[in-house]
């Protein structure tokens, strides 16, 4: 199922999805908050509609998607694994919840993902470089931490790589790799995994009083 074609927009349709699942975690109010209330509304529009979404396209997405593949590549001959594309996937919890990450790699070392980001401004990818812990990702963006730990969550994963790429920097700084391990993180996957339930029941909800 190709990222972007029709039948990935579909099966994503009324789910809510790792890439956009930070509006769930606000740190007060959880799904009360007008964030999150929004996010579950759009959910409940695209059942409605047959698959609603809005047009999202930017130069920074059209930039991601070009240079994702050349990334992909370069990761690959960095760290000398395969890169495998799985289909979006819901966990066994819940069917209104997905996650189609940009990799999967199965090393000797057991099975991990990747999510690779390709900045369109290089003043990001800098950024990127100065991370060290998890948490620095989750001060610095809080989108690109939840994306990242709502694929941990989906795919029980223990081990995790956010990858920043920039084909215009020289040598070893094209690529800077942060390696999450569930071990530091797992009180937020636990509280992601509770905000997704809260939000799919409100979901639900809205539908029933709808449909009466």
């Amino acid at each position: 199922m190709k990222a972007g074609s029709e039948e990935w927009h579909k099966f994503r349709a009324g789910r809510f999805t790792a890439s956009e699942c930070a509006a769930l975690m606000g740190e007060k109010g959880g799904v009360t908050t007008a964030t999150a209330q929004t996010y579950i509304l759009k959910k409940v529009a695209e059942v409605l509609t047959g698959g609603w979404r809005a047009d999202v396209s930017t130069a920074e997405t059209r930039w991601g998607d070009e240079m994702e593949p050349e990334a992909a590549l370069y990761y690959e001959m960095a760290v000398k694994e395969t890169i495998e594309k799985p289909n979006p996937q819901c966990p066994e919890w819940s069917d209104d919840v997905s996650g189609s990450p940009d990799g999967l790699v199965y090393s000797d070392t057991g099975v991990y993902g990747i999510e690779i980001k390709c900045p369109y401004n290089p003043v990001n990818h800098v950024r990127h470089m100065q991370l060290k812990t998890e948490a620095d990702l989750k001060k610095l963006n809080k989108e690109y931490y939840w994306q990242v730990l709502c694929y941990m969550l989906i795919f029980g994963l223990d081990r995790y790589e956010f990858v920043s790429f920039d084909p215009r920097f020289t040598g070893a700084n094209r690529m800077y790799i942060l390696p999450f391990h569930r071990a530091n993180v797992i009180a937020d996957i636990d509280r992601l995994k509770t905000a997704l339930i809260e939000a799919v029941k409100a979901k639900q909800d809205y539908l029933k009083r709808i449909e009466l």
